[in-house]
């Protein structure tokens, strides 16, 4: 009987070792850069060293050496590799990865359009309350042209414009002509008086 007591401190003190070692390496562990199955592999070999001085330490011993090779079946079973390769999952992805941009892309484009727009009908806003702050009568009337019949009122403003162009046109060639005559009697009264 007292020689399984002596067994059994000898085993709570090899035992209590372990724990000190084993948060003394956990601490060194954390300062230092060791990998952890380094570290793993220094503290079984000296449990073990310490396991052989105890009489009763052979049946510990091997269940100690059963510990560590299968920690490193771990170790090894343990390393990921990684593998970055498109498959058919990965294809879908893609495919809404680039209809997700192209809509994006589209949705910008329309919104530089609508601004694009806005900024002209906010123009011609300002442009109109200004001819209604100046003369309400000509407001006046265009509005109640455009709320009888929107499309004769497009004709009408579309007849007007092209009709100030055919002037514009007109009274630039009646100026050009007439400065063309200006330069041909001067001509001539240089060849006169040669």
């Amino acid at each position: 009987m007292k020689k399984i007591e002596e067994q059994l401190e000898g085993v709570e003190e090899v035992l209590m070792q372990l724990v000190r070692k084993v948060s003394a390496a956990e601490e060194q562990n954390k300062n230092q850069k060791v990998t952890p199955d380094e570290s793993i592999g220094i503290l079984l070999n000296e449990i073990n060293t310490q396991l052989k001085k105890q009489p009763s330490g052979q049946l510990l011993i091997t269940q100690i050496n059963g510990l560590q090779k299968s920690i490193e079946t771990i170790s090894k079973q343990s390393q990921v590799s990684h593998h970055h390769h498109f498959d058919l999952q990965s294809r879908g992805f893609i495919i809404s990865a680039a209809i997700l941009l192209i809509v994006s892309a589209i949705s910008v484009g329309i919104a530089v359009t609508n601004s694009g727009e806005n900024n002209r009908l906010h123009a011609m806003d300002v442009k109109y309350r200004m001819v209604r702050q100046i003369n309400p009568e000509i407001a006046a009337w265009t509005d109640s042209i455009y709320y009888q019949n929107p499309e004769l009122a497009e004709q009408e403003t579309e007849k007007r414009e092209a009709h100030e162009l055919v002037v514009r046109d007109a009274e630039g060639l009646l100026k050009r002509k007439q400065q063309e005559t200006k330069n041909a009697q001067i001509l001539l009264k240089k060849l006169k008086k040669d």
